[in-house]
């Protein structure tokens, strides 16, 4: 899983059929000190109803198949970040 912050909204006019009545967002990984990582951005189907700005975990797995295409999925919206220093 990977823990990163919703930058934005993408709007598809066209989507696949998988796709259909999702909402797409754009999520920027976040490092260590949970600071934005330079060029780890990605757009990720939101199934949670993050919302712009949230602290959000997301996960990478196969869509379709192997063959096809690897997704992002929104699978939790963060609270708080705990760590011992």
């Amino acid at each position: 899983m990977i823990l990163a912050k919703v930058t934005g909204h993408v709007v598809a006019t066209q989507k696949s059929d998988e796709l259909r009545g999702s909402n797409l967002l754009l999520v920027t990984a976040l490092g260590d000190d949970l600071q934005a990582i330079k060029d780890r951005t990605y757009v990720a189907v939101d199934s949670v109803g993050a919302g712009e700005n949230d602290l959000v975990l997301v996960e990478e797995y196969f869509a379709l198949s192997k063959d096809r295409y690897k997704a992002m999925s929104i699978v939790a919206i963060v609270e708080k970040v705990h760590r011992e220093r």
